[in-house]
């Protein structure tokens, strides 16, 4: 069973990429990062479609709402909600 590290961020989580708002999860090859020590990445993103381009995101580390550190917290493949990365580059 999933265990969020609070409230507001699984509401976020869970929400699909169409709604508001919404926090995507995604996981990376560690060859795809400068810095791999998590291959776990964490958005803010508005609600977007797959055929949507240039879509804006916030990387984040620490959760909006209580603080933790979403790369200690966060590490398993559980949590992945976006399993498409195309929107990261424009």
């Amino acid at each position: 069973m999933k265990k969020y590290c609070c409230d507001n961020f699984k509401l976020e989580a869970e929400l699909p990429r169409e709604t508001g708002l919404n926090i995507r999860i995604i996981k990376f090859d560690k060859n795809e990062l400068m810095s791999p020590s998590s291959e776990f990445r964490f958005f803010i993103t508005p609600g977007f479609n797959l055929q949507s381009k240039s879509i804006p995101t916030l990387n984040i580390a620490f959760c909006p709402w209580c603080g933790k550190n979403l790369f200690k917290y966060y590490k398993s493949d559980e949590y992945i909600n976006e399993p498409y990365k195309d929107f990261l580059y424009p």
